[in-house]
């Protein structure tokens, strides 16, 4: 039998209703199960590392392998009702029933592969823990669009489990001062665990429009990333003022400035570099920048080129 049984095909239906210490295995019967787990797993392990054995020593290992996985196999299906209880509870939580189940199965894999009797717990106790937290990793991981810490995924679960357990006592949506008292939770506690519940919607989600249309969400978001018209406009405005701004000086300085802002290939130059090309030191070359453009800023287009630097 394979050692990554799928359990998706599992009858879902064996769960809390036929979960009765009837199904369970006794005492006994999980500490023999355990002791062919554990003896199948050393086996396999001795069959990776020996370098030389013989044929029946090989043979022997097997078959302690092979019933080691086999007592696996019906430690696990000996408890599928109890996966199905546990699952019930997170009924409500975002997850298919079927996507519970497979994940408590995960659960109860991990119990089943870990579980040592000398421990002194019944398997299905120590089991309950594994369960539980495959179930709830799996909520605020996949449940959720806005992904929870565990702990705090099980905090909403419980609050809205006894949500829904006062609103059918009272017949009316239960206050955060009962929901604390129903919980024996403090009620900052309630009311935090209430904040950490963000609201989503998905972008597909149908909306009316301003002319009473329905449309996508996502057809009313803008990109921000998206240079509007009336930007791009301004744009193209402001780099032609600068070009006639450049043209207005004399032709060393002009390619200095054309050379130091990129507007010849795109890629602004370094004071450095200029000095370089130009044979000049770098402060050189800084000063001949800097009289550049304070003579733009002096000039009437300098005054006009102004205005976008207050309005940005």
């Amino acid at each position: 039998m394979s050692t990554t049984q799928n359990f998706s095909n599992v009858d879902t239906t064996y769960a809390e209703d036929t979960y009765t210490p009837e199904n369970l295995l006794t005492h006994e019967e999980e500490i023999a199960f355990a002791s062919e787990i554990v003896f199948g797993r050393i086996a396999t392990q001795t069959l990776k590392s020996a370098v030389t054995m013989s044929l029946v020593e090989r043979e022997e290992l097997e078959q302690l392998m092979v019933r080691g996985v086999n007592a696996r196999d019906q430690l696990i299906m000996r408890n599928q009702g109890l996966v199905g209880k546990i699952a019930r509870r997170y009924f409500d939580t975002g997850l298919d029933f079927e996507d519970l189940m497979q994940e408590g199965q995960i659960g109860l894999i991990k119990a089943a592969n870990r579980y040592d009797p000398e421990m002194g717990t019944r398997f299905s106790t120590y089991a309950v823990w594994w369960i539980r937290q495959t179930i709830g990793r799996a909520i605020s991981n996949t449940g959720r669009m806005v992904r929870l810490p565990v702990n705090l995924g099980q905090r909403v679960s419980q609050l809205r489990r006894a949500s829904a357990e006062l609103q059918q006592i009272l017949g009316r949506t239960a206050t955060d001062e009962e929901i604390a008292h129903y919980l024996d939770w403090s009620l900052d506690k309630v009311q935090s665990t209430h904040e950490s519940v963000v609201p989503v919607s998905r972008l597909e989600q149908l909306v009316s429009n301003s002319e009473g249309n329905d449309t996508e969400l996502q057809e009313l978001i803008s990109d921000e990333n998206v240079i509007s018209p009336a930007e791009q406009i301004e744009h193209q405005q402001m780099i032609h003022e600068i070009h006639k701004a450049i043209e207005q000086l004399g032709d060393w300085e002009a390619k200095v400035l054309r050379l130091r802002y990129g507007f010849v290939d795109g890629q602004p130059r370094a004071l450095s570099e200029l000095a370089r090309e130009f044979g000049m030191s770098r402060e050189g070359m800084r000063q001949v920048a800097n009289r550049a453009m304070e003579q733009i800023r002096r000039s009437e287009i300098g005054a006009s080129l102004r205005q976008y630097v207050l309005y940005r």
